[in-house]
């Protein structure tokens, strides 16, 4: 010691709470030598220290790849969203939309998307699919391809209300195109032309009327329009419901006058038998069986 003063030595303290010397630890470890408990307690100590240490770095491991994975996924989907916001824009662009069209690896991803409901990107691959049938000379080949019918038609029956609406203005560019009418003319779509006709959304109502409309204008779309269920009660309901709006109302006539027009010409084209007279149609004369002067 210098200057009186009493020497500090320094300690170790144990997890039982017993507190030794550096010197004291020299003088235990040769007169208890190395199976007392005193040194087995450091040991496991130590093992234990040692299996934390290796452990560690397995941990910060796994905790580093989770971490890649769920970049990957946040990248991948700003990749995703660019890409679509990238398609949407030259879809809008009338000199490429033929291009477009013309890849089928475009279309068919555009086609898978749109029915992934869950996705985030699905509404807007609906848009792009209408978007290409803005092009009148894309709607022959779209309107043969019947996964495009089918990716439209399930769209048209979404609980969202924008892919609805995207689905039908895009099956109404279809159904404008004169060669593609007979082929268009099925029974479901059809059924969901008349459900989205009843609907509150103006957008979709509107575009399912024109399309019915135009289904109507084709002499060869008459006997489905008149065989699918409710397609003709909803045409005479929207034309005397007070609630549709005047175009609404002008197509709905329109669809029945033509669709009347059709009947009447297929009527006044029936064989007249040998011998017979042809008479003007329609005749207004009632039939019945027997019947009492």
């Amino acid at each position: 010691t210098m200057g009186g003063e009493t020497p500090v030595t320094q300690e170790h303290t144990l997890s039982t709470g017993y507190t030794y010397d550096d010197d004291e630890t020299k003088t235990e470890d040769k007169m208890e030598g190395e199976t007392s408990p005193r040194r087995k307690m450091v040991r496991i100590m130590d093992q234990t220290q040692k299996e934390k240490s290796k452990n560690k770095p397995l941990k910060t491991a796994a905790s580093m790849k989770q971490q890649k994975t769920d970049k990957y996924e946040v990248f991948l989907s700003l990749a995703r969203n660019n890409a679509c916001a990238a398609l949407t824009h030259l879809a809008k662009h009338c000199p490429v939309s033929a291009k477009l069209c013309a890849n089928d690896v475009l279309l068919d991803n555009l086609m898978m998307v749109s029915r992934e409901f869950e996705t985030q990107i699905h509404t807007r691959c609906v848009e792009i699919l209408c978007h290409l049938t803005r092009f009148p000379a894309n709607n022959a080949k779209l309107a043969l391809n019947s996964e495009f019918c089918e990716t439209l038609i399930k769209c048209g029956k979404s609980k969202m209300a924008e892919d609805r609406m995207w689905a039908i203005r895009a099956l109404e560019n279809l159904t404008a195109d004169a060669s593609s009418k007979i082929t268009l003319a099925t029974t479901p779509l059809l059924t969901l032309l008349t459900l989205s006709a009843m609907r509150k959304e103006y957008e979709e109502q509107f575009a399912a009327v024109g399309a019915l409309l135009n289904l109507a204008t084709e002499p060869g779309a008459v006997v489905p329009i008149t065989n699918t269920k409710n397609v003709v009660a909803t045409l005479v309901h929207l034309a005397h419901s007070s609630i549709s709006t005047r175009e609404v109302r002008q197509m709905a006539c329109d669809a029945l006058a033509t669709v009347g027009l059709w009947l009447q010409t297929l009527a006044g084209a029936g064989t007249v038998p040998e011998g017979e007279l042809s008479m003007p149609l329609p005749t207004h004369t009632p039939s019945g069986w027997l019947r009492w002067e």
